[in-house]
């Protein structure tokens, strides 16, 4: 006979590295939730231990020995009704081998591991460089519960794992570390109701939530019943504890379940991935309090919304540097935010720095046409001023460029591409409108007028985006299906776009990968992000 069994469902935020803080958050939980008169089985993500992905930590001797201290101190928390299970690494006596786990717990001890049989290789994981690979699957009793364990990767070759282990299961379970991209919760949810389904069993899955480097975890942790029926959706992108009381053997057996529903909209979802991504990258690094260089123009205000919706009004403060060739428009847009806000701004002039650097070159470019030169001497003013803020006042200077941009190379090195975060790196210049107006919706945080009037650099006199690029609705559409889709020259000029145009803004982006190379780390939204996704040489002549 099966016995009752209280699943509790940890979507957890490490930090990578924070071995001891992980485990002190672990145990805390644990404690929160006992339970002496029931079976307790605590669930946590992939790598929860010790963060996703530790990289080349792994292979540092230190690292290894606090792994393997926390588990022991870990074990020693567990009862004999409960039962433990987190991802970590696991290290083979020599610490020559490392291996993807996940450690069963138990009665102060741990009684089996399951290691990670697939490793992804591809986008931003890098797995096959670090773990050996797991040679069978893993199958528990609980309670007289079959339960099957399956970590991240697996789950999606389930049809190439299943062998009879797997027949008859009550539950399958599967941690992950699974980063947030465009459309991927639906993605999930769909693969694991048909699969769930299928096979006739419970699945539970459990990921981690919360933002490392650039990459971004949304949690979306989810329990599907044998008839593939979804029956609750953690909340997304929010550390949560979910727990599922008095389970004997089929979810469907429990309808009065309060089940909470957390679907998101593409919008919603963007935004909560920039926020977290960003809060965590500063948060984590030990780090408070942000500035940013506000044009009146919309990258920066949206950045600066973000920001509003993330830190205290004291931790922020705008920066305005204007120029002889910014517009009164701009700078009363700049501070009329500000001051909707209640956030504190300086004004500071480049006037005089940009003067006397021209001056200081005159001598050397005798002779030699005014050009770009001169444009970028003013972005790379305002890039110097915002650094040395930066550095006095130890707040994080935000990088406001977005995708378009990026990609073309329509920014100064060392001057508006300056800063340790850029939330916006992976949004597409139309993706920076649609969003800034959804988040008007809910309260204003950008003047309208900024999202009404036309881009512009402002770096010499009647100067617009549209004078050196195609309108971004074109841009980002030729930009989007040779980033994100790969499609070659003639594939893009066969959906309609002139084949000048399209062979020009190829061109520029693969001119510009030297750029893209120094440019500040940002929230991961595509599965072709610059960075850790898309990896392309910076010196080629491969003919696209």
């Amino acid at each position: 006979m099966k016995g009752k069994i209280e699943f509790i469902i940890a979507q957890f935020n490490a930090i990578v590295g924070d071995i001891d803080g992980n485990l002190k958050k672990i145990i805390d939980i644990i404690d929160n939730n006992r339970d002496l008169n029931a079976t307790k089985v605590f669930i946590f993500p992939e790598l929860a231990l010790c963060g996703y992905s530790p990289e080349d930590l792994l292979f540092r001797k230190d690292f290894a020995k606090k792994v393997n201290n926390s588990i022991l101190e870990l074990s020693q928390q567990i009862n004999s009704n409960e039962y433990l299970i987190i991802g970590g690494p696991r290290y083979s006596d020599d610490y020559s081998k490392v291996w993807n786990s996940a450690f069963i717990i138990n009665n102060k001890k741990v009684i089996e591991t399951y290691d990670k049989q697939f490793l992804p290789n591809y986008g931003v994981f890098d797995e096959k460089r670090y773990f050996e690979k797991g040679k069978k699957n893993k199958v528990i009793e609980i309670e007289g519960n079959k339960i099957g364990l399956l970590i991240c990767e697996d789950s999606w070759n389930l049809s190439s794992l299943y062998n009879n282990d797997f027949n008859d299961l009550d539950f399958l379970i599967s941690i992950n570390a699974s980063p947030f991209e465009k459309g991927k919760d639906e993605k999930r949810r769909r693969y694991f109701n048909k699969i769930a389904s299928k096979y006739n069993f419970n699945f539970i899955y459990v990921n981690t939530v919360g933002g490392q480097d650039e990459i971004v975890f949304d949690g979306s942790s989810f329990i599907v019943d044998k008839k593939g029926k979804i029956i609750n959706i953690c909340t997304s992108f929010s550390e949560e504890i979910f727990n599922l009381f008095s389970i004997e053997g089929n979810f469907s057996d429990k309808p009065s379940f309060n089940y909470s529903k957390n679907i998101i909209n593409d919008e919603n979802a963007l935004y909560n991935a920039i926020k977290i991504g960003t809060y965590d990258y500063i948060s984590k690094s030990n780090l408070s309090g942000v500035i940013l260089g506000l044009s009146g123009g919309i990258d920066s205000a949206l950045t600066l919304a973000i920001a509003n919706d993330i830190f205290k009004k004291e931790e922020i403060e705008a920066i305005l540097l204007p120029s002889i060739y910014t517009s009164d428009l701009s700078i009363q847009l700049a501070e009329q935010q500000c001051k909707n806000l209640n956030i504190n701004y300086s004004l500071i002039s480049i006037e005089d720095i940009n003067e006397t650097v021209n001056k200081t070159l005159e001598k050397r470019f005798n002779g030699l046409q005014s050009d770009v030169t001169e444009e970028n001497i003013q972005s790379r003013a305002r890039g110097l001023i915002l650094m040395s803020i930066s550095n006095k006042t130890g707040k994080v200077l935000l990088t406001t460029g977005n995708k378009s941009e990026l990609a073309v190379g329509y920014s100064t090195l060392y001057g508006d591409m300056c800063g340790s975060f850029a939330p916006l790196k992976d949004l597409y210049k139309t993706e920076v409108y649609r969003l800034s107006k959804w988040r008007n919706q809910k309260s204003l945080v950008i003047p309208e007028a900024v999202i009404e009037r036309m881009p512009t650099a402002e770096l010499s006199y009647d100067q617009y985006d549209i004078d050196t690029l195609p309108p971004y609705e074109t841009l980002d559409a030729i930009l989007n299906s040779f980033i994100e889709d790969k499609k070659s020259l003639e594939d893009i000029c066969n959906m309609g776009f002139e084949k000048n145009l399209v062979t020009k803004i190829i061109n520029m982006v693969i001119k510009n990968e030297y750029k893209r190379r120094q440019y500040s780390p940002g929230v991961k939204l595509n599965p072709e992000s610059f960075g850790r996704d898309r990896r392309f040489p910076i010196v080629s002549r491969f003919k696209y």
